[in-house]
């Protein structure tokens, strides 16, 4: 009679657990939304329409693109962090412009511990282009001219407290020059602002320029990697001109804090999936999107590294 008990017993539990198992295994149950802190057709927007294109047949669910743009970023990743943690909103995160807003902005609304991280996709150098017409053909003649011209010399970047402002900041400081700086809410508008005449040179990712100077319609003074990029290795960096200045941003893949583990390990396994999908990898090949993936906790320790270095850095001379 006993033995009968203990039985029921464990029959009962293996039961109730096999219930909480299967409420994990029956996620995704609907489409999950992903926010964009960026305007529909920049670098960001690009790579998040094509994951999500490729890693729905591996979530088994469809991907909705929502942009959310504003404020160089903050009102988009504002959103991820402040989500319902349910599983089914996700969102791109930039750092480290991510990072950079809750130590330089007073009454940010987020930091780092309000998201849960699943993977980095993308880690891209940023470029300093100019138009293909434009009578600057090189890092020295630009910011020599800048010198020359106080304040006439303008550029189109994402705005303050993003890792552009921080570069840009550098090359100030190290020539004692100011430039007139014109923020825009994403790349699209960027790139329409630099081919339309508007600003004489900007800042963006090699992956947002590369098609332009594929196509012949800018051309690159100086790409902000340790050394030449693969992708245009004509591009000197900007270190190798004499500027020790590195530059580049990930674009990665995150929820608010308490999403729920097991659905962060589904979405992690599809994304990893996808990074390895053959069509994906010819459209990224197509498109020179450089990949550099990160699975959650590679990820995580990354970016806690680079947002201790950011505010040690902050709190010896804030920018």
């Amino acid at each position: 009679m006993q033995s009968k008990k203990i039985i029921f017993v464990i029959l009962v539990v293996v039961f109730l657990l096999s219930l909480g198992f299967s409420s994990y295994c029956a996620y995704p149950e609907k489409p999950v939304e992903v926010i964009v802190a960026w305007s529909a057709g920049g670098g960001t927007d690009v790579a998040a329409r094509l994951v999500a294109r490729y890693a729905e047949k591996y979530f088994g669910q469809s991907f909705a693109i929502i942009n959310k743009a504003g404020a160089a970023g903050e009102i988009g990743f504002t959103a991820i962090a402040k989500a319902k943690p349910d599983g089914y909103t996700i969102g791109f995160i930039n750092p480290p412009t991510t990072l950079l807003h809750p130590i330089q902005r007073e009454g940010c609304k987020y930091t780092l511990d309000d998201f849960a991280l699943i993977a980095n996709i993308v880690m891209d150098p940023g470029v300093i282009a100019v138009r293909a017409e434009s009578k600057f053909d090189s890092l020295k003649t630009l910011l020599e001219s800048a010198k020359k011209m106080e304040k006439g010399v303008s550029v189109g970047y994402c705005g303050p407290g993003t890792a552009d402002a921080m570069t840009l900041r550098k090359f100030e400081n190290i020539e004692g020059i100011e430039i007139n700086k014109i923020p825009f809410d994403g790349t699209a508008p960027i790139v329409a602002a630099l081919l339309g005449g508007h600003v004489d040179f900007a800042f963006m990712n090699i992956s947002e320029a590369y098609t332009y100077v594929i196509e012949g319609k800018m051309r690159l003074l100086g790409v902000g990697s340790p050394k030449r990029s693969e992708m245009l290795p004509d591009v000197p960096s900007f270190r190798e001109q004499g500027y020790d200045i590195i530059q580049t941003a990930l674009r990665g893949i995150a929820a608010p804090a308490g999403f729920p583990e097991e659905y962060k390990k589904i979405l992690e396994e599809a994304i990893s999936k996808t990074m390895s999908d053959p069509e994906f990898l010819k459209k990224v090949s197509e498109m020179q999107m450089p990949l550099q993936f990160m699975g959650s906790e590679e990820y995580t320790a990354f970016l806690k590294a680079m947002d201790e270095d950011l505010r040690r850095e902050w709190a010896i001379a804030p920018w």
